[in-house]
């Protein structure tokens, strides 16, 4: 049996496990000194942490899930498929809401590059999610830092840019869920439309005459 791995998919999930890790070695650090020196890391203990991290990217994932719950709009995948087929009437396209997975896996039955296409905005989303999810615990760690700690202006100053940048991110987050549901149903669209369906005013006569070639004598 043959494991795949999208490149997207690896990657989405490394970054975000990787802030996670940094997360977790952080607290360890503090609560119970631990004897590495990340800066003189040999190539197999970066392996290792690699993939504790691509692991932990998968933990982070449920996790991210729930932050992004307070950002996304509730209806934002009937919206985006109602707005499609008002971009789409002229075509004679009347798009239902269906299952979004079982709409990849169609895609990528009939085009594999297709459908990488359309995964890279839910892994971009996925990475993005986790990223954002990372600067909120470290915002979180930093202002316990501030309280309970040194006092530093600096620990609440990195809280307050990590809060920024975690809710930056969730913002990008909701614009790439967006792009990839409707990346979606356009490349079902691209899959299933027939050429008579396109309308005059996107296919244009320039590009396309029904007379025959002309051709010089």
């Amino acid at each position: 049996m043959t494991i795949r791995i999208g490149v997207y998919d690896f990657f989405a999930h490394l970054i975000g496990g990787s802030f996670l890790l940094a997360f977790l070695l952080y607290v360890l650090q503090k609560l119970l000194p631990l004897p590495v020196n990340i800066a003189n890391l040999s190539s197999s203990q970066v392996l290792i942490l690699g993939t504790i991290a691509y692991v932990l990217g998968y933990v982070e994932t449920p996790l991210g899930s729930i932050w992004y719950r307070f950002w996304v709009p509730k209806d934002v995948y009937q919206k985006t498929v109602s707005k499609l087929n008002q971009e789409m009437a002229g075509m004679g396209v009347n798009l239902e809401i269906m299952d979004w997975y079982t709409l990849v896996a169609f895609i990528k039955r009939h085009s594999i590059d297709m459908a990488q296409d359309v995964e890279q905005y839910n892994a971009i989303s996925i990475m993005l999610r986790s990223t954002s999810l990372g600067f909120l615990l470290f915002s979180g760690v930093f202002g316990i830092e501030f309280l309970f700690s040194s006092r530093l202006l600096g620990f609440i100053i990195l809280s307050f840019i990590c809060l920024f940048l975690s809710i930056v991110l969730i913002k990008e987050v909701v614009k790439y869920h967006t792009y990839f549901f409707r990346s979606i149903y356009q490349s079902l669209v691209a899959l299933i439309l027939k050429p008579e369906q396109i309308s005059e005013k996107i296919q244009g006569k320039s590009i396309v005459s029904h007379e025959p070639p002309m051709h010089e004598k």
